[in-house]
């Protein structure tokens, strides 16, 4: 069930048409409290990973890094793409995806805990352990083709080893 979420307060200095809300795009990650499931997706055509953190039974916020640094306990950045609906962490080999790995999370107090618990690909993401800081780097305004307007928050992991 969807429910209201700390978000960023920010005014965009774009516009156009978007597929997602913006209170949806800039959820606070250092303010929400959540845990649960976690699924690691690689999604064909794309460098990074998409790290899906389950929020309940309809939704789960999108995180995505660039590289595998986030699985070896090293600082790295992340970029949100807010909360998305459940049907949205599901793998479509069809269309490439991968999955790489699935455990589960803890959101807290701007502190990231991710258990990889079930690696699918070693050479990507082994079995472990990761606590980070998270820190706002910025907000990051631009048009995707995909999705249209997209108002997305940037994020530090700053390791807590």
């Amino acid at each position: 069930m969807s429910r209201g979420y700390p978000v960023i307060p920010y005014k965009p200095r774009l516009s156009g048409e978007t597929d997602q809300p913006l209170e949806k795009q800039l959820v606070d990650l250092e303010k929400l409290q959540a845990e649960g499931y976690m699924r690691v997706v690689h999604h064909a055509g794309e460098r990074g990973y998409h790290i899906k953190l389950v929020l309940n039974d309809e939704e789960a916020i999108s995180l995505f890094v660039w590289n595998n640094k986030v699985f070896q306990g090293q600082n790295t950045l992340a970029r949100s793409y807010g909360v998305i609906p459940i049907e949205e962490i599901e793998v479509d080999e069809e269309e490439g995806d991968k999955l790489v790995a699935e455990g589960r999370y803890k959101l807290s107090r701007g502190i990231l805990e991710l258990v990889v618990e079930k690696s699918y690909d070693e050479s990507i993401v082994k079995p472990c352990r990761c606590r980070y800081r998270l820190k706002l780097k910025r907000v990051y305004e631009y048009m995707s083709p995909k999705h249209g307007h997209s108002t997305r928050p940037e994020y530090f992991l700053i390791s807590m080893r």
